[in-house]
């Protein structure tokens, strides 16, 4: 017996209709310079200043009159969170610097690089809830800041700030 005309066709317009809904979606255009950013003096202010601010406060002690004060969250998950959270931004952070717009040279996109991996030591160290972590994260997290605003922050002649890179 042979398959009716109408048999056929079903089948091609079946298997037609399988394969136009196998194909993925096309993938977004990557983003070009020009493109409306925030500087990286902004990126800074509004962005990566303020999750590093939150995240060195919930972590390490405070030494006073008073004595030593452990700024870990200790079992406070909503501490925890807020650590994970703007280490997630702080890594991120760390790219959003890379991009084209933002590069400037190989010293930058080694600072750049180096608070993408210290954002993320610091999220682990966050999810883990882990205090010593955290602290060591947090230090490297200061020493990518300090080494990369020493080098591209305009600071006075006799200033501290004008350490050498290593490898410099």
């Amino acid at each position: 017996m042979r398959p009716t005309p109408f048999i056929a066709a079903v089948c091609l317009a079946g298997a037609l209709c399988a394969t136009a809904v196998a194909q993925p979606p096309p993938a977004p255009a990557p983003i070009k310079a020009g493109t409306k950013m925030l500087t990286p003096k902004l990126l800074m202010k509004h962005v990566v200043n303020p999750a590093a601010e939150l995240f060195w406060k919930h972590s390490g002690q405070v030494v006073d009159e008073e004595g030593v004060k452990d700024r870990a969250p200790g079992a406070d998950d909503a501490m925890w969170l807020d650590m994970v959270n703007s280490a997630a931004i702080l890594e991120e952070s760390g790219n959003l610097l890379m991009m084209e717009g933002r590069a400037r040279d190989e010293p930058w996109m080694r600072f750049s690089r180096n608070l993408v991996d210290a954002g993320a030591l610091a999220m682990k160290a966050a999810e883990a809830k882990n205090a010593d972590a955290a602290f060591e994260a947090g230090s490297a997290i200061y020493d990518t800041c300090f080494g990369c605003h020493g080098r591209y922050i305009p600071r006075p002649a006799n200033s501290l700030y004008k350490a050498p890179l290593p490898g410099d």
